[in-house]
């Protein structure tokens, strides 16, 4: 009898022992074990394969056999290192458990002979790791019960979205889910040990487009939780709900937000890349406010249509001209229009302004740096003109805009700073005739002034080259078609920017450095220069360029052997 208690004390320390070596709490044996394809390892004469997958309290164990699945599911528990299965009451230890291995031993309730533990393994590479989220993520919006998107305050669903205007917020539009994705950051400590999940959150707007009562409906982890009302509370103003007469409305909101580790560190990998490249070239961080879907004659059209005055009051005068400011606030409205120069006459003053009041509804300005709708001043001039002194009661006016702004100051500026190319043949090509309009139809550039348009838009800066048969430079002209500067030619067109400047040259060849804006940085004085590359360039005063044999003479290598490194205000730092 002696005997026996030893040998069963003897198996129970070799099968408990390995799990004792094991520091871990059950939470970590869970971000391990579950949410995850574990396959079986069966020997190789095996005609079928057995996966199992523990999720939700859920013992799944699928037999796959001849393309076919049968599934069989349990209850269980994690009780430290135990699995306990509530149907059959049996018990499994966990002898090995790792990000990509799983060694299961069942647990006899007597002393049996020959029961081996299981071993399971995963795919854990990063394309697995994707592939198992996208899983999990497609399972979870099926299980999902939850209405999402816009409802009633009262809580009944919106069936019909066109008898509403639905919330809109200002880089994320009509989907909120992209805003939780795009500023969450993971839970730490759930991130290292790659546990996946979901939240579903809902709250209600408010008239101003606000979050306010925000509730967590289904919950995985309470930190994913703490994150979703973190950015909840951090939402910038939405344009409000408003019902099928433009009232605001106030409606409740439900957004399903993903926790996927390997896709929010491809995220966060790509996001700094992303950043790093727009620290080397011009970023416009907002877009302007705009009346009736950009149309830029729309505020003129509007003025005109409701303009109404007695040309009489001009005298002899041929025409006078008042400006005034439309401010623009971040919901779309006009929340005040001022005379900034009179026309002299108060009742026309008058008459403008109250035509801007009763305008409709703006898109307002956005701050994608911000993620925000934010306030704008638009300046507008009106010409009132004595055409004739028959007139009737709507003579002609001209109405130009020609001024815009985000901050709460009119700013006066052309409204017409971009320049487009146009041709009489079907595609912009070398040797077609071009030219360049502004926006109001004036011809900036002229037809044949040169050879090709390297740039079909032009909103600061643009490349053409010069009309000649052979050897045409590239010029960088402005918006205003004003020549600045000979541009590099590098891989068979204008230089690229890199770390905000780009090389030019001068009438004699010689390169120097301007940045995205045209304003030249260094000026032209290098025999040649190699682009910048952190913070530094590598230039020479001296040498020649020499083709590279068997080329063709489309390479050449400089020949020269004194270089230099010049920073970016073109000073010399070694050599």
């Amino acid at each position: 009898m002696k005997h026996f208690l030893s040998i069963l004390f003897i198996f129970s320390l070799n099968l408990v022992s390995p799990l004792l070596a094991q520091d871990k709490s059950s939470v970590d044996m869970s971000a391990l074990l579950e949410n995850k394809i574990w396959k079986v390892q069966l020997p190789q004469d095996k005609q079928y394969a057995i996966e199992m997958e523990f999720r939700s309290a859920e013992w799944k164990q699928s037999f796959l056999y001849d393309k076919k699945q049968n599934p069989i599911c349990y209850s269980y528990s994690l009780h430290e290192d135990t699995i306990k299965v509530f149907e059959s009451g049996k018990d499994y230890i966990i002898q090995e458990l790792t990000d990509s291995t799983l060694v299961l031993q069942y647990l006899p309730e007597i002393l049996t002979i020959e029961v081996a533990p299981v071993r399971c393994t995963t795919d854990n590479s990063i394309q697995g790791q994707r592939q198992n989220e996208e899983r999990l993520d497609s399972i979870w919006r099926k299980e999902d019960i939850w209405n999402k998107g816009v409802a009633k305050i009262t809580g009944e669903p919106i069936k019909d979205l066109s008898t509403i205007e639905p919330p809109r917020w200002a880089i994320w539009n009509y989907d909120l889910e992209k805003y939780f994705v795009s500023r969450m950051k993971y839970p730490k400590k759930l991130l290292e040990k790659n546990v996946a999940g979901y939240s579903v959150v809902m709250f209600s707007l408010d008239t101003l487009g606000l979050p306010r009562g925000i509730n967590i409906l289904t919950s995985i982890h309470k930190d994913f939780d703490k994150e979703v009302i973190r950015l909840t509370q951090e939402l910038p103003h939405c344009l409000p709900c408003r019902d099928k007469n433009g009232k605001r409305m106030e409606c409740f909101y439900t957004v399903y937000v993903p926790f996927l580790p390997q896709h929010y560190k491809d995220r966060v990998k790509t996001d700094s890349v992303r950043e790093e490249e727009l620290k080397q070239c011009l970023v416009e961080w907002e877009s302007g406010s705009y009346f009736q879907k950009g149309n830029p004659y729309a505020i003129t059209n509007y003025i005109n249509e409701h303009l109404r005055y007695n040309p009489k009051m001009l005298g002899n005068k041929n025409q006078i001209r008042g400006i005034y400011t439309i401010q623009i606030d971040s919901y779309g409205e006009v929340s005040e229009a001022k005379t900034m120069r009179s026309c002299r006459i108060p009742e026309w003053d008058n008459q403008v302004l109250q035509i801007i009041k009763s305008m409709p509804r703006w898109t307002p300005a956005i701050n994608y740096w911000k993620g925000e709708y934010c306030n704008s001043v638009w300046t507008v001039p009106v010409l009132f003109k004595n055409d004739s002194p028959t007139t009737p009661i709507n003579p002609h006016t001209d109405v130009s805009v020609i001024g815009y702004s985000t901050c709460d100051t009119p700013v006066l500026m052309r409204y017409d700073a971009t320049l487009t190319a146009h041709t009489t043949e079907p595609y912009l090509e070398v040797g077609v005739p071009v030219c360049y309009l502004n926006e109001q139809g004036d011809t900036i550039v002229p037809y044949g002034k040169y050879r090709y348009c390297q740039t079909d838009t032009i909103k600061k800066l643009g490349f053409v080259y010069e009309h000649k048969p052979k050897d045409a430079r590239i010029i960088c002209i402005n918006n205003a078609g004003k020549e600045l500067f000979y541009v590099f030619k590098y891989d068979n067109g204008p230089d690229y920017i890199q770390e905000g400047l780009f090389r030019i040259m001068n009438e004699d060849g010689l390169v120097g450095f301007a940045d995205s804006l045209g304003n030249v940085a260094i000026k032209p004085q290098f025999k040649f220069a190699y682009p910048f590359e952190h913070g530094k360039a590598k230039v020479t005063f001296s040498g020649e360029n020499k083709v590279i044999p068997d080329s063709k003479g489309e390479k050449h290598y400089r020949n020269n052997s004194d270089w230099y490194y010049i920073n970016k205000n073109g000073k010399i730092i070694n050599k």
